[in-house]
């Protein structure tokens, strides 16, 4: 791995997680980068597993900061997603991911749907309806479920903790960018974790990664709340979209 490939890492780590931090979708860049780069399929998920991390550490800090954070809700996600991506990284050392792409795109168009078919849904803060036990129940399960795809694949996997935010939990878009950190810490922590220990991560790439997707994230969260929700809504139908016809393609 040459000085030229790190600093091209570097600076796409950079700028994928400014979008990355808001509504997820940088692993969608990253990854086929880093195994055009020469890295196995393995090595390339596990590797992009440290920047996501950075990711969601620099913007869990800054949304902090910003007294953003409802933490409650945030380990709701977190802890299911630490158990599915541990289960997920042990299956993709194992199973083909071609039928869990499949499931993705499927649940992905349905979710795209339901989101382009209301107007005010993660724009509009719902302040009146307190969340029932049920809401935490399906949550956690989904939370564990995305888990189990961040370790196995990852791509995408942020865009979709985001809709359970939204959808389950009634938060905004700026909400749910804030409240789904710890989740993507766990998630990529414990998958990253699993695959160090089979020998599975390009050490210089992954310190590269982590320090640009650390300084792309800090930026965009500090600046999240000048471009509002509509425009962050805008951003994720956007992402979504390139993330279903990147998955259709990889089917």
């Amino acid at each position: 791995m040459d000085l030229t490939q790190l600093i091209v890492i570097f600076c796409v780590s950079v700028v994928t997680s400014t979008f990355g931090t808001l509504v997820g979708g940088s692993s969608l860049i990253t990854i086929p980068l880093l195994i055009v780069m020469g890295l196995p399929p393995h090595t390339a998920i596990s590797t992009d597993r440290i920047g996501t991390t950075g990711i969601s550490l620099a913007g869990l800090y800054s949304f902090h900061r910003k007294g953003m954070m409802r933490y409650g809700l945030a380990f709701t996600l977190g802890i299911p997603c630490l158990l599915g991506g541990f289960v997920g990284a042990n299956l993709a050392l194992q199973v083909s991911p071609e039928l869990l792409r499949k499931l993705i795109v499927a649940l992905t168009i349905i979710l795209l749907i339901v989101l382009m078919a209301n107007p005010r849904l993660g724009v509009a803060a719902v302040t009146n309806r307190p969340l029932t036990a049920g809401r935490y129940v399906l949550g956690a399960f989904l939370g564990f479920v995305v888990g189990i795809y961040g370790g196995f694949y990852g791509a995408g996997a942020g865009t979709l903790l985001g809709y359970i935010m939204i959808l389950v939990f009634r938060q905004t878009f700026l909400e749910s960018a804030a409240n789904n950190k710890v989740a993507g810490i766990t998630m990529s922590a414990t998958s990253a974790a699993t695959y160090a220990y089979h020998g599975a991560i390009h050490v210089p790439l992954a310190v590269v990664m982590f320090v640009g997707c650390c300084i792309g994230s800090y930026v965009s969260a500090q600046y999240s709340d000048r471009l509002g929700n509509v425009w962050i809504k805008r951003l994720f139908i956007a992402v979504i979209l390139i993330m279903t016809m990147k998955l259709l393609m990889d089917a």
